[in-house]
């Protein structure tokens, strides 16, 4: 089975090495921070590093997982395709699109796998929604509508909400749309005494001529992850965090007499059966399986790509105002 080193072990990396580590394929954990790697590489009784190369030329070692601050992406990616080693980085998939598209080269002149970390497409509701979606029991998609937000997280330096949750959500809503987004528009600020924005509403228009508007701020003072899609015959709500989905449906019932006004409406709402399992479990073990079995990734790095595009997109927006056409 392979043999993975994680790399920055903060809040996401500590999980990271949590999963790794109850898969059974930990090879070792990787930080400048000299106590955190101690009191990580003790709780899961793993060897511990301060040094990247020393950590990838003293393991034996098939993938690599990048958890380290955006900016080191490709950096730390370019050290482990160097040695041959599949990577799975977090999103977004580097600190500029230009970065992003220089990793993917690499890992494709070296034959590695590149997998990114969009956690939510492993959400089960994700999942469970395209089922629902591919069997065409509620038609075409018409709009996607989402909202992530939450309180300031303090963990979160290098990126505003953008990048940091909207993210996500510009993802799954290409991958759930499956078509390509042609134009950006996003309204938003900064309320908070910060350097980024931290409340955003953004728009994507795609080639079907269909959208998606989806709200991110770190304002609001309760946790909310939802998703809605607006289709030809109901209406889908996935909430993220409770791993639920509802539909609600209608249909005009055929009047006793024609004198009947207004005609009877019948109103249905019921909820869609969720298997219920940690994403981040998903996420890991696909990564597994990309290595094991020299599968193709859920999520490969032309997809994270194209995401942070469209992120970059919305922050571009944001400053100028102006709708952003994608080429």
């Amino acid at each position: 089975m392979a043999q993975i080193l994680v790399v920055g072990v903060g809040s996401m990396g500590f999980n990271h090495a949590r999963v790794c580590s109850e898969l059974g394929v930990l090879a070792g954990v990787c930080d400048k921070d000299e106590d955190a790697i101690e009191r990580v590489s003790k709780k899961f009784n793993t060897a511990g590093f301060t040094d990247l190369k020393e950590a990838v030329n003293s393991l034996d070692i098939d993938g690599l997982i990048i958890s380290t601050p955006t900016f080191t992406h490709l950096e730390v990616a370019k050290l482990a395709i160097e040695n041959g080693i599949d990577v799975l980085v977090e999103k977004p998939i580097a600190d500029s699109y230009e970065n992003g598209k220089k990793m993917i080269e690499m890992a494709k002149n070296s034959d590695v796998k590149l997998s990114v970390g969009h956690i939510e497409r492993f959400n089960p509701v994700i999942e469970g929604a395209k089922k629902l979606l591919n069997s065409d029991e509620l038609g075409e998609i018409i709009t996607i509508s989402s909202r992530r937000v939450s309180n300031f997280p303090g963990r979160i330096r290098d990126v505003g909400v953008i990048l940091d949750l909207g993210i996500h959500d510009i993802d799954n809503s290409i991958s759930i749309m499956q078509s390509k987004p042609v134009s950006v528009y996003a309204t938003g600020g900064s309320h908070n005494d910060i350097e980024f924005e931290d409340h955003v509403s953004i728009m994507i228009k795609f080639e079907n001529n269909k959208s998606a508007v989806l709200e991110v701020n770190w304002i609001t003072p309760m946790k909310v992850r939802t998703l809605s899609l607006t289709c030809e015959k109901g209406f889908m709500e996935l909430d993220y965090m409770k791993q639920s989905i509802t539909i609600s449906e209608s249909k005009f019932v055929e009047p006793d007499s024609r004198s009947q006004f207004p005609p009877k409406i019948e109103f249905g709402k019921r909820e869609v059966h969720i298997e219920k399992q940690e994403p981040l479990f998903l996420e890991i073990k696909n990564f597994v399986q990309v290595i094991d079995n020299n599968d193709i990734p859920s999520v490969p790095g032309e997809d994270g790509l194209l995401a942070l595009k469209v992120a970059e997109a919305a922050v571009q927006s944001l400053k100028t105002g102006e709708v952003i056409i994608l080429d």
